[in-house]
């Protein structure tokens, strides 16, 4: 069977099976899991690929809510990577109902499309990419070891090949002040509360002179007890983020030190805790190329990155730094939606958004077979990967 036909098959196989595949989005969108807890979305679709006759292992890299299942065998190895945790508040305002879907219908498809090609498909449920870096685990777990191609897509509301996706590094922030009475004794304690909002200003202040690329931006998540008692404790989460990891650094230091000069000042104590680090997505031009010439033959025409617009952050940018990958923005809507949103939440259910799965599902499946058909292109893929082995 030649390649034409072995797409043609795998684009037939998406549709035959595209309304359990929109019926599985859908109730995933009905019940929207934040970081590993997302026990219903990835049992539902685990079970989905089980059903269909693929063996799944369940809790992949130590993780409850990852799974991976794999057919074949040998070189290259392809991987597909499922999304499917959603936002506190806001639900799937990510889209990763229709994006883990999709990865799954395209995984059956190349599975009924293979007949005797040489190569391994594995789909790798990856959970926690809103926040968590789910997939930094599975890295870490040997999951993505002997990847020659990650593939996944990304819903937005414009189509984009290569996405400017900013590195991101978490920091827990904590003021550490004395308790006293708000009224009687406010002299004998020391306020945590204007240490943290000094911070805050701080920060303000420094966005007005970092480089337009990188963002810093965050919440309060602990403003005191009582109106009536100095707080002791106050406490805040940020993201820093930037394209360049060198100039990530240098606001990382800067914005520790806005909270340090706060502390200086309100004579509270700082605790500055730096988490997780979401590197920056490295788009490997060979497997985005085969991407859009496969896109283009299925009707739509991927847009070039977009100048100065960052879409945020990902832990596939961890995953691109260490095999060749591609990330790129398949619209579900054709409103600008900014992502995040209630508004945003609302398309990943609609049928527009359905299609573009559909869409982005046979994308997925006839880049992973070219890759499969043609062991050139993962060799040329590794020649063109900048990241690290």
């Amino acid at each position: 069977m030649d390649i034409a036909a072995r797409k043609a098959r795998a684009a037939e196989r998406i549709d035959s099976r595209g309304p359990e595949l929109e019926r599985l989005s859908l109730a995933i969108h009905e019940r929207p899991e934040l970081a590993f807890e997302e026990r219903f979305a990835a049992g539902t679709l685990a079970d989905y690929v089980e059903r269909a006759g693929a063996k799944v292992t369940r809790g992949a890299g130590g993780l409850e809510t990852a799974f991976v299942s794999e057919i074949g065998s040998g070189r290259p190895v392809v991987a597909l990577c499922a999304e499917y945790d959603a936002l506190p508040g806001v639900g799937h305002a990510c889209g990763h109902n229709v994006m883990g879907t999709g990865a799954v219908g395209a995984f059956l498809a190349v599975r009924d499309a293979l007949d005797g090609l040489a190569g391994t498909l594995r789909l790798i449920g990856c959970p926690a990419e809103e926040r968590g870096n789910g997939k930094v685990v599975l890295i870490d777990a040997g999951v993505f070891k002997d990847v020659d191609a990650a593939l996944m897509y990304h819903a937005g509301d414009h189509d984009e090949l290569d996405p400017l996706m900013l590195a991101l590094s978490h920091v827990e922030i904590e003021m550490i002040g004395k308790a006293a009475h708000a009224a009687g004794e406010p002299h004998s304690g020391v306020n945590a509360l204007d240490g943290l909002l000094l911070g805050f200003s701080a920060v303000s202040a420094l966005r007005l002179v970092i480089r337009s690329d990188s963002r810093v931006h965050g919440i309060i998540t602990d403003g005191g007890q009582a109106p009536n008692i100095i707080p002791e404790h106050t406490a805040a989460r940020l993201m820093v983020r930037s394209p360049d990891n060198a100039y990530l650094a240098e606001l990382r230091q800067r914005v520790e030190a806005c909270f340090q000069g706060a502390a200086t000042a309100t004579g509270c104590e700082l605790r500055a805790t730096w988490r997780e680090t979401t590197e920056g997505v490295t788009t490997n031009a060979v497997l985005a190329d085969a991407f859009a010439a496969n896109a283009k033959a299925l009707g739509r025409t991927m847009g070039p990155r977009r100048a100065a617009a960052p879409l945020g952050s990902t832990d596939m940018g961890n995953v691109s730094t260490v095999v060749p990958s591609i990330h790129p923005i398949l619209a579900i809507t054709d409103q600008p939606t900014p992502g995040h949103s209630h508004a945003f939440a609302s398309a990943a259910a609609t049928p527009q958004a359905l299609a573009a799965m559909r869409f982005g599902a046979k994308a997925l499946a006839h880049t992973a077979l070219d890759v499969l058909a043609d062991p050139g292109i993962a060799k040329r893929a590794w020649e063109r990967h900048n990241g690290r082995r």
